[in-house]
């Protein structure tokens, strides 16, 4: 029952976010599920510079490099170039780039307030605890990984 449900909510969330950056992206071609993850992973790191993401996706440089180049093309990131060491470029996202990870936070906002309004607030933080402890484990799980 637990994984039917998790299932129902994945799939929820994938074709709301599927549809969203389709729309966003209609005239691209290319861009792909691993190219979200890395978008989102970029984002999640606040200023990051290739080394950065190089470690943080087990990628190597030439593997970050092609990333990089391929997300600029879709215009959803750009580097800048660090003040204080010139050689140093950080990467950030456009404003495209930020549309399509901030639309699937609208998403979850969405979600929230779907719930928040269909049940008691001891519910709703029972199932804030409980969704705390599914992520302590998975996180555990990966660390052991």
């Amino acid at each position: 029952m637990i994984s039917q449900n998790l299932e129902a909510i994945t799939s929820y969330l994938w074709r709301q976010s599927s549809e969203r950056i389709n729309h966003l992206l209609a005239t691209e071609t290319g861009f792909n599920i691993s190219d979200y993850y890395y978008l989102l992973a970029i984002h999640n790191m606040k200023h990051p510079n290739f080394g950065d993401v190089a470690d943080a996706l087990s990628l190597t440089k030439p593997a970050i490099s092609a990333l990089i180049k391929r997300l600029q093309k879709h215009q959803l990131i750009e580097k800048v170039q660090s003040e204080e060491d010139k050689r140093v470029y950080y990467l950030q996202l456009t404003t495209k780039g930020k549309e399509i990870v901030e639309g699937d936070y609208q998403i979850y906002s969405h979600i929230e307030s779907l719930i928040s309004s269909s049940v008691s607030s001891d519910q709703l933080q029972a199932l804030d605890c409980l969704l705390e402890v599914v992520i302590s484990l998975i996180r555990t799980s990966q660390e052991q990984n």
